[in-house]
This record gives structure tokens, C-alpha cells and sequence, in this order.
């Protein structure tokens, strides 16, 4: 159940409506049709109760037409993806549908092979996020405890107006699943030079920038290792890591011991103080 996401249909037309909900196997792309709305006050109920991942509304509805309400949605719910029902003779409104943030259009007539292959673009994009969104949960359900392990203080006492190291170290905390994470990548974020940023960074801290980050995630991961029975490659991947040998080279340099060396020696530890 964990790889199916849930869609709702929001079209005047219930002709339309059906011709949607059985032009395609939806079971069989593991996709459930939550519910259905004629007008976008039942759309915007209906989301409220059901949360759906992706909604396939038409453009032009009754009282507020589809983009209006994608706005709306959009601006609550950014993680929903809308697909846009839309013909030939609306381009305007699609213009507008791109500035609105709609994740894609479908022309009509509707073609089910490009509704299917909307849809399950769609969903492998969802359940990435979701995957990210879980990492990132379970990251956060410690995070008093990382905070304590990466030491969220600033080490110099001086300020700097531009930068603030305690933010920066909170951002790489939060984002440390993301694979891309960098010196580039933080710098941007924060709008200032990158050079700068890595100068101030290590006369705060002592450390250069991708020091600090290879050992926030080691000390990330030997706190999972010490409280979760996780394999070298989940731990690799929820710390950010593509590739798990250089997982595992950083690991061992950074303790001395593999993770096989350190699981074992933790053990010994555990059993001594069981038997003391």
C-alpha cells in the first residue's frame, strides 16, 4: 500500500468524470481514485478530507474555474501535483497554468495512453518525495539528539552580519539526505560568494565546509548504527550518500573501524555491561 497514491477527478461533466475513471486500470498502476467533485467548492471539500496526491481537474468549471483553484491548492498544499484538463482554443489559460505551478496538461480529447503516462510520471515523483519526506522525518524525530552530537553553537563568539554558522549548521542538518548537498548548493541557498561562505565557515568552526559535512553525517551514522539494526546502504542513502563503499571508506576512516568492526565491537561493549 505504501506505492499507491491517491487521485481525485474535478469536472462539471459526469460524463466526463466516468470516462476518466474507466479509461484506464487504475488498480493496476497501483492508483486509487479517492473521490470525485463537480465544482470546486465540493474540490476544494473533498481535498481537505482526503488529501489526495494528484488532482486532474478541468480548466473551465462553474464559479471559480481550474486554475483559480490550483492556485489555491497549490498555495496550501505544494506538494499535490495537478494535472490541467484543457483544449486547444484555452491557450491563455495555459499560460496561466504555468505560472500557477500545474504539473502538467492534458490535451482533449483525452488520450488514455497520455493520461497513463502522465499519472505514472507523476507518481514515481511523489514517492521519491515521500521517501525524502519519511528520511528527513526520521532525521527530525532525533534531532535533539544530532543537535547535541554536530554541536549547533557557534564556536567563535564574533558575529558576522552576512553570515549565521548556527543556521547554516541547521540547514546541512536538515538536508543532509540530499545527495547534492555542498558548499555551492548552501552558498546559494544563503545568497552569499562561496568562497566567503567556506572562509567564515572554517575561522567559526575550525573546520572546512566539507569536513563538517562528512562528519555530521558520521556522527549521524553511528547514532543509527548504535540505535537501529539498518544495513550499510539504508544508512548510506539516509545520510546522503550514493554510493555505499564510499560509505564505507569514509566510516572507516572516520572511526578507525568498518561497520562490521564497529557493530561487533558494540556488542562485545553491550554484553560486558549486561554481564557487570
Amino acid at each position: 500500500m505504501e506505492n499507491r497514491i491517491k487521485i481525485i477527478i474535478v469536472d462539471d461533466e459526469n460524463l466526463i468524470r466516468n470516462l476518466i475513471k474507466n479509461c484506464i486500470p487504475w488498480d493496476d498502476i497501483g492508483v486509487n481514485i479517492v473521490g470525485e467533485a463537480s465544482n470546486s467548492e465540493e474540490a476544494m471539500n473533498l481535498i481537505e478530507k482526503v488529501q489526495p496526491d494528484i488532482i486532474l481537474t478541468d480548466i473551465c468549471m462553474p464559479s471559480a474555474d481550474g486554475l483559480d483553484m490550483s492556485q489555491y491548492v497549490l498555495d496550501k498544499y505544494p506538494s499535490i501535483k495537478i494535472i490541467v484538463i484543457t483544449g486547444y482554443d484555452e491557450f491563455e489559460y495555459a499560460k496561466r497554468a504555468i505560472k500557477v505551478g500545474i504539473s502538467d496538461f492534458i490535451l482533449k480529447p483525452i488520450d488514455d495512453k497520455e493520461l497513463k503516462n502522465s499519472i505514472l510520471k507523476l507518481k514515481d515523483i511523489i514517492l521519491q518525495e515521500k521517501v525524502k519526506e519519511k528520511d528527513y522525518l526520521q532525521i527530525k524525530d532525533r534531532i535533539d539528539t544530532f543537535g547535541s552530537i554536530i554541536d549547533l553553537k557557534q564556536s567563535n563568539d564574533e558575529e558576522d552580519t552576512a553570515l549565521n554558522i548556527d543556521e547554516i549548521k541547521k540547514f546541512i542538518l536538515k538536508n543532509i539526505s540530499n545527495t547534492e548537498l555542498s558548499l555551492k548548493l548552501v552558498s546559494e541557498y544563503f545568497y552569499v560568494n562561496s568562497s566567503y561562505l567556506s572562509r567564515i565557515f572554517k575561522f567559526k568552526t575550525g573546520m572546512n565546509f566539507s569536513e563538517y559535512i562528512i562528519s555530521v553525517k558520521m556522527k549521524i551514522a553511528i547514532d543509527m548504527v548504535r540505535n537501529s539494526d539498518a544495513k550499510s546502504c539504508e544508512i548510506a542513502s539516509k545520510i546522503g550518500i550514493a554510493d555505499p563503499n564510499y560509505f564505507s571508506t569514509c566510516f572507516k576512516k572516520y572511526t578507525g573501524y568498518s561497520m562490521k568492526e564497529y557493530k561487533k565491537l558494540r556488542e562485545q561493549s553491550r554484553e560486558q555491561t549486561q554481564k557487570s
